[in-house]
């Protein structure tokens, strides 16, 4: 038999881990570059925006990643895409999607509690969050 894609909405629970864990990579990445620049004697305006600048940029921009996949998202198997074509997340729709999280942060939680799963980031960017499976016939 032939195996045919099933697409579906990811669970809110998993969609937290995932924003969780891209949380974590930015902080990560907050904390590389901050020591780096430190630890060169890298100091002024320019390096001081580098420490902001590179995890926001991966927090804002990640879920352009290849398949529309964050690598916060990478290990639950859940992807962003584009609600009209099903196309991987671009760049301008995970900009518009991330770059008001941090200020809907309570709103965002609950409305991904709702029967479409979309937060505000989500309908501004005309996006969704799904998680692949395969259905066997």
């Amino acid at each position: 038999m032939i195996e045919i894609p099933k697409i579906r909405l990811a669970h809110p629970g998993t969609r937290y881990q995932g924003q969780f864990l891209d949380g974590l990579i930015s902080l990560f990445l907050f904390i590389l570059v901050l020591y780096i620049t430190r630890w060169f004697g890298l100091k002024g305006l320019v390096f001081d925006v580098l420490i902001v600048l590179i995890p926001f940029a991966y927090f804002v921009f990640s879920d352009a990643l290849p398949g529309g996949q964050s690598l916060g998202k990478k290990p639950f198997g859940i992807y962003v895409i584009a609600r009209k074509t099903g196309k991987p997340c671009n760049l301008w729709q995970s900009f518009l999607r991330n770059v008001f999280s941090p200020i809907l942060g309570l709103l965002d939680v609950l409305l991904i509690l709702g029967a479409d799963r979309q937060r505000l980031g989500d309908v501004f960017a005309g996006t969704a969050v799904i998680k692949r499976t395969q259905h066997k016939s």
